[in-house]
């Protein structure tokens, strides 16, 4: 089914009912996420587990939270690396809170890499690494951490690319 309209806002997001199924608000059209699969969950959950073990502790990793970037745009990355000091009831964060987000993108039966409303061009900025029949990793940085930059202990592994 197509949607009609493409003016819904934020507050139409926010005023959906809790057993709504999970969505994302793009340019003023709202659209439905698909449900993860385990392989995807589990690659999420590791690298959540990662980042909470090695973030400075000015940081917080975070699953599956909105990120508001417009009045009528919010995303749901994957994985959030946030500023920490947030109230823990928030369910939605704004650009200034978020150092990095990451959607994992896996493919679909069909060989193509998922939903189209899931799947967008990163910007300029990110990086994305995999082949076509595993998962493909893109990470945005979205802000500063001061200090090094890194999370961790100033490893420069790779991110390694694991079959779903």
């Amino acid at each position: 089914m197509r949607q009609q309209r493409a003016d819904y806002t934020l507050e139409d997001l926010l005023a959906l009912p809790d057993d709504a199924p999970r969505v994302e608000l793009v340019d003023g059209v709202i659209h439905e996420t698909p449900s993860p699969t385990l392989g995807h969950q589990n690659i999420s959950s590791l690298l959540w587990l990662w980042l909470h073990s090695h973030a400075p502790a000015q940081l917080h990793a975070t699953q599956a939270v909105g990120v508001a970037l417009s009045h009528n745009t919010s995303r749901q990355p994957d994985v959030v690396l946030h500023r920490a000091g947030l109230p823990a009831e928030r369910s939605r964060l704004r650009p200034a809170d978020v150092v990095l987000a990451v959607e994992i993108v896996s493919p679909a039966p069909d060989g193509s890499t998922g939903s189209p409303s899931r799947v967008s061009t990163p910007p300029p900025a990110s990086r994305s690494t995999g082949a076509s029949n595993r998962t493909r990793y893109t990470c945005t940085r979205t802000g500063s951490v001061t200090g090094s930059g890194r999370a961790g202990n100033g490893s420069t592994n790779s991110p390694r690319t694991v079959p779903t």
